[in-house]
């Protein structure tokens, strides 16, 4: 039961931390302050209860300080932890509420359900009045009063008519997955955003067919799913996000390059179709949903490589240097972030070894590239993402001014599950398979011979397999939802021909 004392702290924290924007900035030990009153109620009453143990016992007082300073520490153990939990709020488009107050209310829905579970990306279904009835009950459980049970129905309310989505990720997600912490345990970082709707810019020199570079205003509907999208393994996620926020904030305390190297340039390599591309554009939005209290204009800037090389001999240097002095424009509007992606980097940054001893046109790229990027380096509101499926082609001068180089391999086991799961589950919302959940099937053994049966292939291959399951079932979608088990029995059916297919075409190569 929660003290009367105890709710009224909170109500007086979190009003004074909601104001404007930068009580969302703190740390989410600002509302542990709350609770210090009762912590030290329930010290005085362990006090009392030692000091009646005390004369039925032969405890000493030393021991009696001992046990104190022990559940004190680990009392508080929990509550310094201040687990980071960013929170992603996509505004609906016809909301007239300020940020500010949507930032209030989201912080207070977490407040008033007491104890979050912490799942990693998960989505808070705010159409589910289920959870709303959940959440009231429990309330009325632990005695809080219909108070606060009117509170929480009106916070839910507001975000309903204001939110289209409300996401939440934590750090370490694979560590903390199916933890439970109490509010003042969690660091909420909070951030408001509108998706913006227009799609891509492009830019062509001069004559040209072929656009040189396509923009994105960022966050951008196109780019909303890649994150949540990729399954990959070993927690690269975590460990790219993290080195992004490590780089931004080098940056944002103007450490000295010179002493101190980091270029901001990222880049993964590996196989066809495992989701480089995608964990680019993925990451780029994330981050400038994150940085827009700082960043107020985020772009994106997909580079087509193959559109720099001309037709004219050593022109393609110069359309690189051309091309890169416009992106330093755009960095020049300190509210801006711009993110370039460079695809299949090769094409730019050809081993120069292998070009041989004359001068060519591909040499005159790569100096071009190279020296851009140095100067691009400087500016502390740019990020350069690339991707390369033949590392063996890539200028090691190039290599080396990659902070991060990553591979990007085929999904193991738990991915090519999580992958299938997710096609599955798109089946079934547009009802090509019953809308039953796939609970009990993805323990069965069906479901494991499928995932033994999709070895060795990509995202994109798995991604397009339920697809091709369908259109070799030969039935219309007229017919009905199809069986669970009929579908997964044929996706591993497909699996297999898939892969038969894939070697016989290697055989002819």
């Amino acid at each position: 039961m929660m003290s009367t004392t105890k709710r009224d702290a909170l109500s007086t924290v979190n009003n004074n931390n909601n104001d404007g924007n930068n009580g969302f900035k703190q740390r989410g030990g600002n509302c542990a302050l709350a609770f210090d009153d009762d912590d030290v109620d329930k010290e005085e009453e362990s006090l009392l209860v030692l000091e009646n143990r005390k004369r039925k016992s032969n405890i000493t007082w030393e021991d009696e300080d001992k046990i104190i300073i022990e559940n004190h520490q680990h009392q508080h153990q929990r509550k310094l932890k201040n687990m980071r939990c960013d929170v992603e709020v996509r505004l609906k488009r016809d909301s007239i509420a300020k940020k500010s107050e949507v930032k209030k209310r989201v912080l207070e829905y977490f407040e008033r359900s007491g104890m979050p579970t912490v799942r990693a990306d998960e989505e808070i279904n705010l159409d589910d009045s289920r959870e709303e009835e959940d959440i009231v009950i429990a309330l009325r459980a632990e005695e809080l009063g219909p108070l606060w049970c009117g509170d929480f129905v009106e916070v839910l309310a507001f975000l309903r008519n204001n939110c289209e989505k409300i996401v939440t990720y934590w750090d370490a997600s694979g560590e903390c997955e199916g933890m439970q912490l109490m509010f003042c345990e969690v660091d909420f970082r909070i951030h408001v955003h509108e998706i913006n709707e227009d799609g891509a810019g492009e830019e062509r020199e001069d004559d040209e067919e072929i656009a040189t570079y396509k923009e994105y205003a960022l966050p951008c509907r196109e780019f909303s799913e890649y994150w949540d999208s990729l399954y990959l393994d070993e927690g690269k996620k975590l460990r790219l996000k993290n080195y992004a926020r490590t780089a931004l904030e080098f940056g944002n305390l103007n450490v000295n390059a010179s002493l101190v190297a980091f270029n901001r340039v990222v880049l993964l390599h590996g196989p066809p179709g495992t989701g480089k591309t995608t964990m680019c554009k993925g990451l780029a939005q994330k981050l400038a949903i994150q940085m827009l209290d700082t960043y107020s204009e985020p772009v994106f800037v997909e580079i087509n490589a193959h559109s720099l090389f001309s037709k004219w001999f050593s022109e393609s240097g110069k359309l690189v240097s051309k091309l890169f002095e416009k992106i330093q424009e755009l960095t020049d509007d300190e509210d801006t972030f711009v993110f370039v992606l460079v695809d299949e980097v090769e094409s730019l940054a050809a081993a120069r070894k292998a070009t041989g001893a004359e001068p060519s046109d591909a040499i005159r790229v790569v100096n071009a590239l190279l020296t851009q990027l140095d100067a691009l380096k400087e500016k502390k509101n740019a990020m350069v993402l690339t991707t390369s499926n033949v590392t063996d082609a890539i200028d090691v001068a190039f290599i080396d001014r990659a902070d991060v180089k990553m591979y990007v391999g085929n999904p193991a086991d738990a991915a090519r599950g999580h992958i299938l799961l997710s096609s599955i589950n798109e089946l079934k919302r547009v009802g090509i398979l019953p809308p039953t959940k796939l609970e009990m099937a993805k323990d069965s053994n069906l479901f494991k011979d499928v995932v033994i049966a999709t070895e060795g292939m990509s995202g994109r291959a798995l991604r397009k397999l339920p697809f091709l399951t369908i259109a070799g079932m030969n039935r219309s979608m007229c017919d009905g939802p199809i069986n669970d088990e009929e579908f997964l029995r044929a996706v591993r059916e497909q699996a297999m021909n898939e892969k038969r297919e894939r070697e016989r075409l290697g055989a002819n190569n």
